[in-house]
């Protein structure tokens, strides 16, 4: 008798081939503009393996995400941990944070092209700022958790900051952490090629829309499976042992 883990797998997988047999009958009623055959894309991806397309660009851009991605994450545990001790802080902070998760990304975008100019300086500046109010606000979050007890014994003990910071706070806010980092991580490749469509001249969201723009759309749908597959790769080899370990730990 199959346990609930395989049955599981054996739904998702019954999942995929149900979507893979739709793009197969959507293929053969379109043309190959609009919808190309998964046999087609396949081709196309493996053209921009063969050829360095993909190593190059993919390198460029996670170069990109990365960078931007530590930016936020640093910045926003930082000014999160300093808003969770202090409340003046964090209602001070309160409304850059909201501006900043509430205004469309396409609208820092267009920011960024005129403060950096188009490449990478633009898209690490992109990824930083929208990474940042995440952080922020789940690492303020992770200080409000922790039990007020245990804040009034490190005061009555006075422990040092560091100590304190390492033996109270991040224990009890590591749940919030990891949620923070998930949502960053995830969030920064989305915008990554998003920035790198409308403002770079490499990466792989510039191969995207250079394949846009050309009617390539067999090598478009390869570049979104490239694009789909590192984000399936991210979730069940990042966040998702994240999240279980926090669960677990």
């Amino acid at each position: 008798m199959m346990n609930s883990s395989t049955n599981n797998r054996l739904w998702y997988a019954g999942g995929v081939g149900l979507m893979l047999a739709a793009w197969q009958l959507l293929s053969m009623i379109y043309s190959t503009v609009i919808v190309p055959s998964p046999i087609e894309t396949w081709r196309a991806l493996a053209g921009i393996i063969a050829s360095g397309e993909l190593t190059e660009n993919l390198k460029i851009t996670f170069s990109r995400q990365f960078t931007g991605l530590l930016l936020g994450l640093a910045l926003g545990v930082v000014t999160g941990v300093i808003a969770g001790i202090y409340k003046k802080i964090e209602l001070i902070t309160q409304p850059a944070i909201l501006f900043l998760l509430s205004v469309p990304a396409i609208i820092f975008v267009t920011m960024a092209m005129v403060w950096f100019g188009m490449g990478t300086k633009m898209a690490v500046f992109l990824v930083a700022l929208l990474v940042f109010p995440v952080m922020h606000t789940n690492t303020a979050a992770g200080i409000h958790s922790i039990a007020p007890e245990l804040k009034q014994m490190a005061a009555v003990y006075r422990i040092p900051p560091l100590k304190k910071l390492t033996k109270i706070y991040l224990p009890g806010m590591r749940g919030h952490l990891i949620t923070g980092f998930s949502l960053g991580m995830a969030a920064s490749l989305r915008l990554t090629i998003m920035s790198e469509m409308l403002g770079a001249a490499d990466g792989m969201g510039q191969r995207i829309f250079i394949s846009r723009v050309y009617l390539e759309t067999e090598k478009l749908f390869a570049w979104v499976v490239v694009l789909l597959i590192i984000l399936v790769l991210l979730e069940f080899l990042t966040i998702r042992p994240l999240k279980k370990w926090t669960r677990t730990g």
